[in-house]
């Protein structure tokens, strides 16, 4: 019995793309494993940094995985959810994982030409400017699909790019000095880095399966104020 047995009329076909998670920490970690339920099986993770106990609270890590790297905790993970029993105790998995465990901007994108999807989920905004430069430089090389998601505690962003270049990107992006000005201890939640992770899996469904889907949009939770663009078919 597969895992898709409960939305496989809805959508079938996450195994033909390949997601690259720029950034596996909060909103990064969320969509990953939430693609991982939803049947995608080609990752590639991209992240420097190791899980720390701060990052258990807000992303999909658990204690064990305390001082290991991002992306080997978060590829353990996908492979937790994508296996599979074969015969009666030996598992498999249907996930390929690639690690690129450094700087984005010195290991560099692998761009893989299988309707590439990039998740942009860095904290800085600089970092996400530069990650779009080095991914869409060469446009016969740019991916069918950028979702750039941007957290707070309790509100989050979202903008999906189809056919993306630096010029449309540029003109969603501000600069981290005009970002949230929240301290360092209402910068994230569980619940919301969850909701970000849901909304951005749903966004790249719609997308994947034809359907109408919206560029931009923005919830504030404490008032669940939802502000969105108009539906592009």
């Amino acid at each position: 019995m597969s895992i898709s047995l409960r939305y496989e009329d809805i959508v079938s076909n996450m195994g033909d793309f390949t997601f690259h998670i720029l950034g596996c920490g909060a909103i990064g970690s969320s969509t990953a494993i939430q693609l991982a339920r939803m049947g995608a099986e080609n990752f590639y993770l991209y992240d420097m940094d190791t899980v720390e106990i701060h990052n258990v609270g807000v992303s999909q890590f658990i204690m064990a995985d305390i001082g290991m790297y991002k992306v080997d905790a978060l590829a353990n993970h996908i492979h937790d959810v994508s296996a599979m029993i074969v015969g009666e105790e030996a598992m498999d998995t249907i996930a390929s994982v690639y690690k690129i465990n450094g700087r984005f901007e010195n290991k560099g994108y692998q761009y893989t030409g299988m309707n590439d999807i990039v998740v942009l989920g860095f904290d800085s905004m600089q970092a996400r400017l530069d990650a779009v430069k080095i991914i869409c430089r060469d446009s016969k090389l740019s991916p069918e699909l950028i979702i750039d998601g941007r957290m707070g505690a309790e509100h989050f962003q979202q903008y999906a790019i189809k056919k993306p270049t630096i010029s449309k990107y540029e003109k969603i992006w501000y600069s981290d000095a005009d970002g949230d000005p929240e301290p360092c201890t209402a910068k994230a939640t569980s619940y919301c880095s969850n909701i970000a992770g849901s909304f951005i899996v749903n966004c790249i469904r719609k997308i994947i399966t034809d359907q109408p889907y919206n560029a931009r949009f923005s919830i504030h939770l404490p008032t669940l104020s939802l502000d969105k663009s108009k539906l592009i078919s």
